[in-house]
């Protein structure tokens, strides 16, 4: 009888511990299953977030093909799609002041005449040692993109003087900084750089004028 209790005793003990490997091992496979899926998640994921950016890059790139296509064709294709009427070169005050410099340039003698709505790229280029090539280019991209409401150029077509009209509502947005690159340029190429305010030309700003076109004697027999 003892013998046959002991023999129970360790099936029993054995079906115990085999129950017990049981639920660990589903157990185990419950979270390596887990494991698997969460990482296919993951991949998944990553896979998806990498398409859209693939896709996005392709699309951008297509647009700037797109764009760079337009630049090419001088933009004559957006052009055509839209309409177009006309408009004043020059505001009232701005066209006042023009008509007295013509009036001033008329006087002279020497040859000058005067221009309006002038783009610096025209009359400025930058003067740059090699290693500094590239912050020239920079600065020449900036420079080229602004313009003088008036220029003055000699008999040979030098440009002498740059004239910028400072009316009411000038100084608005990034203005400063544009007449401010501008000054620095026209001051380094040696070329005077004249502001009139709102109110016109003033009498010392008429007399520097008819000092550069050569008028000392109208001055003197006036």
């Amino acid at each position: 009888m003892a013998g046959l209790f002991h023999d129970g005793t360790q099936h029993a003990g054995l079906g115990l511990m085999l129950s017990f490997l049981a639920q660990v091992s589903t157990i185990v496979l419950i979270g390596a299953y887990g494991c698997m899926i969460a990482f296919v998640i993951v991949v998944s994921t990553v896979a998806m977030k990498h398409k859209e950016k693939l896709a996005e890059a392709e699309h951008a790139l297509a647009e700037e093909k797109a764009k760079n296509a337009r630049l090419f064709s001088h933009g004559a294709d957006l052009i055509q799609r839209v309409g177009w009427r006309k408009q004043r070169l020059m505001n009232r005050p701005e066209y006042h002041l023009f008509r007295e410099l013509e009036r001033l340039v008329a006087q002279s003698s020497r040859g000058y005449r005067v221009f309006t709505q002038v783009s610096c790229g025209e009359f400025l280029e930058v003067a740059y040692r090699a290693d500094l090539k590239d912050i020239a280019q920079e600065a020449s991209h900036c420079l080229n993109r602004k313009r003088v409401d008036f220029l003055l150029i000699d008999r040979v077509g030098n440009p002498v003087c740059a004239i910028e009209y400072q009316g009411d509502g000038h100084y608005q947005g990034s203005a400063h900084g544009r007449d401010h690159a501008k000054r620095v340029a026209c001051h380094a190429a040696g070329i005077r750089f004249l502001e009139v305010a709102a109110g016109g030309l003033t009498a010392g700003q008429r007399r520097d004028l008819r000092d550069l076109l050569g008028l000392k004697d109208a001055i003197a027999a006036e």
